[in-house]
């Protein structure tokens, strides 16, 4: 280990015996390096330190549970996932209700939402409201329910019954992987379920994926091609001509 990762990790323990938690944002400014380099040095160090809702924790913290496979995906195709995201903004319009889907992709369409924006947004992933309620001009609606460890997120625990007060412009969805035939799917049959029922809720619905995603295929399926306005990756809106 250098001596500036091990400076870098005694200063963290030096401020987190000062307080409870810290940002990971706060954390990144105190040590002088980016965000990404304080969530790689706390990944390499799990028995020390653990992440809970965007904050950095003492590893034996009872509240430290948000899932290490989460945050360990944030760093991949972390640049694709942005540059789709930004082929997203254009579809924004300020006094719109926007959905903004869980998991590692969307929380860069949040980051990139101007500061004096006004917007609702409707999230149910602890990482997207970490980053929503950032945004000063954001009503930010938090579905909510049982806590979902695998994912950081909530599934409810009456059908849709959030869902059903609301009226949505844009969905803006994720996948873990995308098949020509099969459509859109998830990992977690819980988040397949609050996927479909925001895209039930909204007047259109975009799918966007890192083109990492292509020809993968995961256990719970929420879409067909066809049910989605625009399907947008790194490279812009992807045409699929005849969808399933």
């Amino acid at each position: 280990m250098s001596k500036r990762k091990t400076a870098r990790l005694m200063k963290l323990h030096d401020a987190l015996s000062d307080h409870a938690r810290l940002h990971v944002r706060d954390a990144a400014e105190l040590l002088d390096v980016s965000e990404m380099t304080v969530r790689r040095d706390i990944q390499e160090n799990p028995k020390e330190f653990g992440f809970f809702g965007g904050y950095i924790m003492p590893a034996g913290n009872r509240f430290s549970l948000t899932p290490y496979d989460l945050q360990s995906e944030e760093e991949k195709n972390a640049a694709e996932k942005r540059q789709a995201c930004k082929h997203c903004l254009p579809h924004i319009n300020p006094g719109e209700t926007v959905f903004v889907d869980c998991g590692t992709t969307l929380v860069h369409l949040v980051d990139m939402l101007p500061a004096d924006i006004e917007l609702t947004l409707v999230c149910f992933a602890l990482n997207v409201l970490d980053r929503a309620i950032r945004k000063p001009k954001l009503k930010v609606v938090l579905i909510g329910g049982v806590y979902q460890p695998a994912t950081a997120s909530f599934a409810e625990l009456k059908a849709d019954s959030m869902f059903e007060e609301l009226a949505i412009s844009t969905a803006f969805l994720s996948a873990a992987g995308l098949d020509p035939k099969i459509g859109a799917t998830c990992v977690d049959f819980h988040e397949a379920h609050q996927k479909r029922a925001a895209m039930a809720k909204s007047s259109k619905q975009i799918l966007v994926v890192d083109k990492s995603k292509l020809g993968q295929v995961q256990p719970a399926r929420f879409g067909k091609l066809s049910e989605f306005d625009l399907v947008i990756s790194e490279d812009g809106i992807l045409d699929f001509g005849t969808t399933a």
